[in-house]
């Protein structure tokens, strides 16, 4: 009784948060617009790669000798390996010509691999067996990235640059294992049936990541749209896995399975972003600002007609 209240109160608390996170942000959002000079609401999509970096290890196999060769540590993938994907909405707040606040909330699918293998040997005769296991972690975020914008050009092209943090809440994790075994005695290889199918380890998660980001671009300012071209980094500075249910999980007890090591993630995002005005402030000298071509202004139809 005691556990199931307290796992109640830590729901309700972890849904309290999301709640004030969120009405922080709507609160920003509102106090941004009745300031900024020009106000952009746009679409962003595109691709993602994760470095996973393993600040401490963990297994579930327990060895009774030391092994000869140290083959049983993981070696994690590439960054360019970790291929994902995500999209979402773009909100810029511009201020100025050179500075604006931009909000972009997106869902984010981050993979991660990793790959480890052991030796098995029988204590009478030859017979030994390599078995090599890759492992595959695919984390689904709703991010809420928050940037101060510093553009360099009013022409039509305009390169800028982003600054500011992230904060990232999970939405579901899951995980994949594909097996190969090597008979050293008979010198061939067999495909073995591993867990190919992805295996739900979200209670195994954080449910958070969170840290800074930075985003370079250049965009091109057309008659009724802006369209951008973005490379951003995230540098996440907590730990992705919960240390508290580590060995919660009965397949973790599994060799193929394994558990998971204490792990920050770094993510570079390319993305292409399409952003539409939604208003149109006055410059200072109470002329309309012209940075970019108003599709519609209805001011110079109410004069046109005004005239008639």
């Amino acid at each position: 009784m005691i556990t199931k209240n307290l796992s109640g109160k830590s729901n309700w608390l972890r849904q309290g948060r999301y709640v004030l996170l969120c009405t922080f942000f709507v609160g920003l959002c509102q106090s941004s617009q009745l300031f900024a000079q020009r106000m952009l609401i746009g679409l962003k999509g595109g691709v993602n790669y994760t470095q996973a970096d393993p600040t401490k290890s963990f297994s579930s196999v327990v060895f009774t000798q030391a092994p000869l060769e140290d083959t049983h540590k993981r070696v994690y993938s590439e960054q360019f390996d970790n291929r994902g994907t995500q999209f979402g909405i773009a909100l810029t707040f511009e201020y100025t010509n050179f500075f604006g606040v931009s909000f972009e909330p997106t869902y984010s699918q981050y993979n991660y691999g990793f790959k480890n293998s052991y030796l098995w040997q029988a204590t009478e005769g030859f017979e030994s067996v390599a078995i090599e296991y890759n492992h595959n972690q695919k984390l689904n975020y709703i991010e809420l990235p928050l940037f101060f914008r510093f553009s360099f050009s009013q022409g039509p092209v305009i390169p800028y640059l982003q600054v500011g943090g992230f904060y990232n809440v999970l939405q579901n994790a899951s995980k994949s294992v594909n097996t190969t075994q090597l008979d050293l005695a008979a010198g061939g290889f067999d495909e073995l049936n591993g867990d190919e199918n992805d295996v739900g380890i979200t209670h195994l998660m954080d449910n958070k990541l969170y840290g800074l980001a930075g985003a370079v671009g250049i965009s091109i300012n057309l008659p009724h749209v802006r369209v951008s071209l973005e490379g951003a980094y995230r540098y996440g500075m907590n730990n992705v896995a919960n240390e508290y249910t580590r060995f919660s999980d009965p397949r973790s007890s599994t060799i193929h399975f394994d558990v998971l090591d204490d792990t920050s993630l770094r993510n570079m995002q390319f993305s292409l972003v399409c952003h539409f005005p939604i208003n149109f402030g006055m410059g200072g000298n109470g002329t309309k600002n012209t940075r970019y071509v108003v599709p519609y202004d209805m001011r110079r139809f109410k004069d046109e007609g005004s005239r008639k």
